[in-house]
């Protein structure tokens, strides 16, 4: 896996990625990527839909298309980066998943879950994850640059 958590970490979950994860973004995953993050997080329908930022009636609906758009595309290799250093970073599946249900005060008293419906949230989700699995001070990982305003 690469340190940035990059094609090799959603690869590892998301097998129709391949070698370049931005042409596979771009021309829409198949729907089968979906199930295969979904396995590895072994989480309900409707968490994923809300990750990938639509409806679960959408989401369902994507297996007659066969192919996610590339905005849905773009946030499931992001869920299975998450997903892929979760694995890392945590013991089991059981961890992972109380882990992700727990409310954290580092995001405002929301659970990891919660806070994945934007790709900030889930930006701040891996960081998090990044922060366990490395032992790096949370507040390093939450701290405004010097001249941030």
């Amino acid at each position: 896996m690469s340190s940035t958590g990059g094609p090799s970490a959603a690869a590892s979950i998301i097998p129709e990625i391949g070698s370049d994860r931005v042409a596979a973004v771009r021309a829409g995953l198949p729907y089968e990527a979906v199930e295969h993050v979904q396995e590895h997080l072994e989480a309900p329908h409707e968490l994923l839909a809300r990750a990938m930022g639509i409806s679960s009636r959408t989401l369902s609906r994507r297996p007659e298309t066969g192919t996610l758009t590339t905005g849905e595309s773009d946030r499931l290799v992001l869920l299975a980066e998450i997903v892929a250093l979760a694995r890392q970073a945590l013991d089991s599946t059981e961890a992972i998943q109380e882990w992700l249900s727990t409310s954290h005060s580092m995001l405002g008293g929301k659970s990891p879950l919660d806070h994945m419906d934007t790709v900030a949230g889930m930006e701040e989700v891996k960081n998090m994850l990044y922060h366990i699995e490395y032992g790096i001070p949370a507040q390093i990982c939450f701290r405004k640059p010097r001249g941030y305003v």
